[in-house]
C-alpha cells in the first residue's frame, strides 16, 4: 500500500510545491482585494465542480472494473464522456443566462466578466479530474504524474505569463488556469471524442440509467459538502468585503493545498484497493482494507496538519507578502485542524457510502452541517470577520465528522484500527514539543529548519513505534537490495 502511495508521489509533492510557489508570487503581485475576487470566482468553480462533476470520476472508480471484466471498455467510457457533456451544456447554459440577466439588469461590470470564465474554467478542470479518474483506476500511475505536475506547473507560469502582459488582475490569473486545464486534457481527447465517433457501439441505456442512479444521489450530497466547504468565501466577500476575502483565501490555501493533496494522494492509491477487496473477497475483506486505508490517512495527514499549524508564522513570513502575513499566521492553526477533520471525513468516512453505493444517508450528515455553517458564519462575520469564518468552519467540520461516522457505520461498518491511531498520536507529541520549545529565525533558512526538525522527530517517533509496519517495510527492502547484490 506504501509502495503505492511512493508512485503516486509526484503528484503530491510538485503541486504542493507549485501552491506554495502561487501564493508566493500572487501575494505581492496582486492587491488582497483582487486576490479575493479570484478566490471568489475561483470558489465559484470549485463549488460546481465538486458538487456537479465529482460524481462521475466517482463512478468511473467504482464500475469501471466490472466493464473491464465484461469486455466493455470503452463502450463504458464512451457512456460517462456522453454524460459528462450532457452535464456541461446543462451547466454552462445556466451560467450563461445567469450571466446575462445580470449583464441586461444592470451596466456591464468589471466583476461579470470574471463570471463568465467561470464556463471554460470549470469545463477544462472537470474534464481533467474525469481523465484523472481513468488513468488512476487503469494503474496509469506515471501518466496520473504527468498529468498533476504539468496542470500544476503549467497554471502558474500561463498565470504569470498573463500578468506580465496584461496586469496583476484576477482575470489575467483566471485565464492562465483556463489554458492550463485546456493543454492538460488534450492526451485524452480520442477518448473524450469517443461519443461523437461513428464506429463506437450505441450506448447501453440500462448501463447508462445506472451510471445516473449512482450519481444523482451523489451529486445531492456533494451541494451540501460545498455548501460546508465553501460557503465561508461567498458570505465573507459579501459581508466582509473582497479584501478580508483576500488573506482569508491565502491562509485556507496555504492550509488546504497540501493537506488535501496528502489526503487525496493515499484515497487514490487506497480506496481501488478497497473497492477491489469488497469486490472480490466480500464486506469483512472490504471493511478491513478500509480501516488500514483510514490509519494510513491519518498517519500522514495528523502530523502534517499539526506541523503546519506550529510553524505557521515561518509559513506566513516566509510566502506571503507584507499586506497579507498577520491575519494568514493568526487564521493558520485554525483552519488546520478544520482540514485535519474534512480529510478524515471526505477521504475516510465518506467511502463508507461508496462502498455501500448508497448516498443518501450522506445527505443527515451535510444537510444539517450546511445549514448550521451559513447560520453561523451569518452570525459571526459581522462580528468577528475572517476569523469568525474560520471558527465557524471548524465547529461545523467537526460536527460532520461526528454524525459522519454514525451514518456512516450504518451504511458500511467502517473502521480504525485504534492501537495504529494510538501510535500516530504518541509519535506526534514529541514533534509538536520540539517545534514549541525551538525559535528559529523568520526566514527560508529558519522555514527550511523547522520542517526538517519536525519531519525528523516524527519519522523517528514513527520507526520506533512500527506506524502502518513502516520499520518492517524497512527492513524488508533493506533484505531485498542486500539479497540482491
Amino acid at each position: 500500500m506504501f509502495q503505492k502511495i511512493i508512485g503516486y508521489g509526484p503528484s503530491t509533492v510538485v503541486p504542493s510545491v507549485v501552491s506554495f510557489l502561487m501564493i508566493y508570487a500572487y501575494t505581492r503581485l496582486l492587491t488582497p482585494g483582487a486576490f479575493g475576487e479570484f478566490s471568489l470566482v475561483f470558489s465559484a468553480v470549485l463549488t460546481l465542480q465538486t458538487s456537479l462533476f465529482y460524481a462521475l470520476p466517482v463512478a468511473v472508480t467504482r464500475f469501471y472494473p466490472e466493464a473491464v471484466a465484461l469486455g466493455r471498455r470503452d463502450q463504458f467510457l464512451t457512456e460517462c464522456y456522453s454524460l459528462f457533456y450532457a452535464l456541461s451544456l446543462s451547466v454552462g447554459l445556466l451560467i450563461a443566462v445567469l450571466a446575462g440577466v445580470a449583464g441586461f439588469s444592470s451596466p456591464p461590470r468589471h466583476s461579470l466578466v470574471l463570471w463568465w470564465l467561470v464556463i471554460p474554467l470549470l469545463v477544462t478542470r472537470s474534464a481533467v479530474a474525469l481523465n484523472q479518474a481513468v488513468n488512476r483506476i487503469d494503474d496509469r500511475t506515471w501518466r496520473y504524474n504527468l498529468t498533476e505536475c504539468s496542470h500544476a506547473i503549467l497554471g502558474l507560469g500561463l498565470s504569470l505569463a498573463f500578468i506580465s502582459l496584461l496586469g496583476g488582475t484576477a482575470k489575467t490569473v483566471l485565464l492562465g488556469q483556463i489554458a492550463a486545464a485546456a493543454v492538460c486534457a488534450c492526451p485524452n481527447l480520442p477518448a473524450m471524442l469517443s461519443p461523437l465517433r461513428l464506429g463506437v457501439r450505441a450506448t447501453d441505456h440500462s448501463s447508462l440509467g445506472r451510471l445516473v442512479r449512482f450519481s444523482l444521489p451523489l451529486i445531492a450530497v456533494d451541494v451540501t459538502v460545498c455548501l460546508l466547504a465553501f460557503s465561508d468565501r461567498f458570505l465573507l466577500g459579501t459581508l466582509g468585503g473582497t479584501q478580508m476575502l483576500g488573506i482569508y483565501a491565502v491562509a485556507y490555501n496555504l492550509v488546504d493545498r497540501p493537506t488535501t493533496l496528502i489526503c487525496t494522494a493515499v484515497s487514490t492509491a487506497t480506496f481501488p484497493l478497497a473497492v477491489q477487496a469488497l469486490q472480490h473477497q466480500g464486506r469483512d475483506a472490504g471493511r478491513i482494507q478500509a480501516g488500514k486505508n483510514g490509519a494510513v490517512l491519518l498517519t500522514l495527514a495528523i502530523p502534517a496538519c499539526v506541523g503546519l499549524a506550529l510553524t505557521s508564522p515561518y509559513v506566513a513570513a516566509v510566502l506571503v507578502g507584507p499586506d497579507f502575513r498577520a491575519g494568514v499566521a493568526a487564521l493558520i492553526p485554525v483552519m488546520c485542524v478544520t482540514a485535519l477533520l474534512r480529510g478524515l471525513s471526505v477521504h475516510f468516512i465518506d467511502h463508507a457510502f461508496h462502498l455501500a453505493g448508497s448516498f443518501r444517508p450522506a445527505l443527515w450528515v451535510y444537510g444539517p452541517a450546511a445549514l448550521a455553517m451559513i447560520v453561523l458564519n451569518a452570525l459571526l462575520i459581522p462580528r468577528y470577520g475572517m476569523f469568525g469564518a474560520a471558527w465557524a468552519g471548524l465547529i461545523c467540520q467537526a460536527g460532520s465528522v461526528a454524525v459522519g461516522w454514525v451514518v456512516g457505520r450504518r451504511s458500511f461498518p467502517i473502521w480504525l484500527p485504534p492501537r495504529e491511531v494510538g501510535k500516530i498520536i504518541i509519535a506526534v507529541v514529541p514533534m509538536a514539543l520540539a517545534l514549541s520549545a525551538v525559535a528559529f529565525p523568520l526566514n527560508w533558512s529558519g522555514l527550511l529548519q523547522v520542517v526538517c526538525t519536525g519531519a525528523a522527530v516524527f519519522a523517528i517517533g514513527a520507526a520506533l513505534l512500527d506506524i502502518g509496519g513502516l520499520r518492517s517495510l524497512g527492513s524488508t527492502m533493506v533484505n531485498s537490495l542486500q539479497r540482491q547484490r
